[in-house]
């Protein structure tokens, strides 16, 4: 049990600064104006995450046991961290070319790859923290992630306890996995149309929507095909408009700042929403609590403010 405990420990540490972190710091630092749409679709890959992972996972841990599936995916990793240790950079000017592609940043490339190696953010931890915004935009993602890892972990059971078979609720699974590809991608072509913060409102009003549905999968199975094709869409976006907003506020040079204390906060999220299930013994109450926290989450983001802060590029 102490090593199971340190091996998950460990896992959670570095997953959270691997899926949600360096991903998203590359993106703003090679797309710092064009992230809305890059980011919905790199963010692609979490969603397929969740498409593999319920079919797949069990069928390798079947076949080769724990520790030979285990095996497996470090196998997967290793591969992986060796393609981005050598492909990979960490902004345009060390490749050779340029942010958004704009070739007009070529005359003074140099001085930039210079000064980013050598730059200071003003913006410490202190300063992030002390800001109404980081808690405003956490909190706020917070919830929504909070709600979707809630529905994620209790769906499956709660359909089946409904009196459905599980072969519907891992098809509503699947298919809304399908339409998370969708939502991520589209969400991104919104916000880079009208700004991220006007899209994160659009995406709390639409998750809603999907818990509201939700609180009647037991009358119908159409709820429970409408629920999860919305829910999972909008899991979908809300990976790419929480970089994108830290983005828009703090741009390239000072993105990593502000993202380690409100991905944090968003991270937090995720696992309490896991945790509710545990604690919940009835899903309709659950998910009335998360239709509540939801609307919290929507009036946060409509008082958090998108103005610019960071270094000019």
């Amino acid at each position: 049990m102490p090593v199971f405990l340190v091996v998950i420990l460990v896992i959670g540490f570095l997953g959270g600064g691997y899926e949600k972190n360096g991903g998203m710091t590359l993106t703003a630092n090679w797309w710092p104006t064009k992230k809305g749409v890059v980011l919905g679709i790199t963010t692609i890959g979490i969603i397929l995450m969740n498409i593999v992972y319920v079919p797949m996972m069990p069928k390798l841990l079947g076949s080769l046991g724990l520790g030979g599936g285990m095996a497996v995916i470090a196998a997967i990793l290793v591969v992986v961290g060796i393609i981005t240790l050598f492909c990979v950079k960490n902004n345009p000017e060390e490749a050779g070319e340029y942010p958004d592609g704009d070739t007009s940043f070529s005359s003074n490339a140099g001085e930039v790859l210079k000064q980013m190696k050598d730059y200071k953010s003003p913006f410490t931890f202190g300063k992030v923290c002390g800001d109404k915004d980081t808690w405003l935009i956490g909190l706020g993602s917070a919830f929504a992630f909070l709600a979707v890892m809630s529905y994620i972990a209790s769906a499956i059971p709660a359909m089946m306890s409904y009196g459905y078979d599980y072969s519907l609720a891992t098809a509503v699974f699947a298919v809304g996995g399908i339409f998370g590809i969708v939502g991520s991608f589209v969400f991104g072509i919104i916000d880079q149309k009208i700004g991220t913060r006007r899209t994160f409102l659009i995406y709390f009003v639409f998750i809603i929507i999907g818990f509201v549905f939700n609180l009647f999968m037991s009358k119908a199975p159409i709820f429970c095909w409408i629920s999860g094709i919305v829910i999972f869409a909008a899991q979908g976006a809300l990976c790419n408009l929480l970089p994108s907003y830290v983005a828009t506020k703090y741009g390239r040079w000072d993105y990593t700042m502000g993202y380690q204390v409100i991905g944090t906060i968003f991270e937090i999220g995720a696992g309490i929403g896991v945790m509710m299930t545990g604690f919940f013994t009835d899903f309709g109450v659950m998910y009335v609590v998360d239709l509540v926290l939801l609307v919290l989450g929507l009036l946060m983001m409509a008082a958090s403010n998108d103005r610019f802060i960071g270094k000019i590029q």
